[in-house]
């Protein structure tokens, strides 16, 4: 795995890539640039483990969201749409006009609302675990589902986080919860900045502007599995699939089955730019 930063109005942006994949201005032997976008509060760090598998028939990019991991904030609320923008940052520093999409969780509904803000540039999009929410639940979310928290000198705010973490993923190994909690960490105390976009997001518009998804994946074992069949529901996609056994972090304890869907459905398109 490789990384570099790319400069952007409001700061730097952190990616990650296999070696050998693509530099910056260059993309090299034709294969399709695929910018992936991470769930949050997280980072590009989940789909370290892909890369290469993924490098076998396209250009990866694993792009930090803005104000995640070792992307710069943009200091101000950000729209669904600003955070998808990142995408298309990402494809004219590699100079690539039609790149595919891929978004997991946050990320699904930014990629989504980039190709709605540039339709048909996208040579394809696919979306993992799309979080479908119906209006009360988004006012629910809003009215306080993930404050800001505040450090405190004994550093009970380490304590709260890990708590956090270890309860919305109860199976994770004390290694992977560490993990995640740096990625908390690296987002700084208001971690749910994403969030707020996603909950004040028109999904719907936005899908009927984006044009039909490739593939809705999911897995059995995915926390928001039930929100799928949601998505199957209210997105027009070419392909649904789900991954029996498969978590949020699919990708990285299981990249061959996932970059085995990615590649089936790449594939199948023909397009390739």
């Amino acid at each position: 795995m490789s990384a570099g930063y790319l400069d952007a109005p409001w700061g730097q942006v952190h990616y990650r890539h296999a070696p050998g994949a693509p530099v910056a201005g260059q993309l090299r032997d034709g294969r399709p640039l695929l910018v992936l976008l991470h769930q949050s509060p997280l980072s590009s760090r989940r789909y370290r483990r892909a890369l290469a598998g993924l490098a076998a028939f396209c250009a990866p990019v694993a792009v930090d969201t803005p104000g995640y991991g070792g992307s710069d904030g943009p200091g101000e609320q950000w729209s669904a749409a600003d955070y998808g923008a990142v995408a298309w940052l990402v494809a004219d520093a590699f100079g690539v006009e039609r790149p595919w999409l891929f978004g997991r969780a946050t990320g699904a509904v930014f990629a989504l609302a980039a190709a709605a803000e540039q339709p048909g540039r996208a040579a394809g999009i696919v979306l993992h675990g799309v979080p479908v929410y119906t209006g009360a639940e988004k006012a629910d979310r809003l009215a306080g589902f993930a404050p800001p928290y505040a450090p405190d000198h004994d550093g009970a705010h380490l304590a709260w986080i890990w708590a956090r973490v270890r309860g919305e993923y109860p199976d994770a190994s004390p290694e992977l919860i560490t993990e995640l909690v740096a990625d908390y960490l690296a987002a700084g105390p208001d971690f749910a900045a994403s969030y707020r976009a996603v909950w004040r997001h028109d999904l719907a518009a936005s899908a009927e502007l984006a044009g039909p998804v490739d593939l809705l994946l999911a897995g059995t074992a995915d926390r928001i599995g039930h929100m799928h069949d949601r998505a199957v529901a209210t997105l027009a996609h070419t392909r649904a699939t789900t991954l029996t056994g498969a978590t949020d972090f699919v990708a990285e304890q299981d990249p061959a089955a996932f970059c085995g869907a990615l590649a089936d459905t790449i594939d199948r398109t023909g397009r390739t730019a």
